[in-house]
């Protein structure tokens, strides 16, 4: 499966949040979920940096006719 787009960070918190339920549901404790906040703070923060890797390879630049010819 290729990925196409970058999730939004309510999409990860939410994820991260049911992980954690599930985890800490099998291991039968209460779990502190405090540090997800901050894991989706940073995600934000680099969010623009990983969707410029995702697109960039299907961006290319154009050459006009003009620009072939100059040497």
């Amino acid at each position: 499966m290729r990925i196409t787009r970058v999730p939004e960070p309510a999409l990860i918190r939410s994820f991260l949040i049911t992980v954690t339920g599930v985890i800490a549901y099998l291991l039968g404790r209460q779990v502190d979920t405090g540090w997800v906040d901050s894991l989706t703070t940073l995600y934000g923060l680099i969010a623009p940096l990983i969707a410029g890797a995702l697109i960039r390879p299907a961006v290319r630049p154009v050459v006009s006719g003009d620009d072939q010819g100059a040497a």
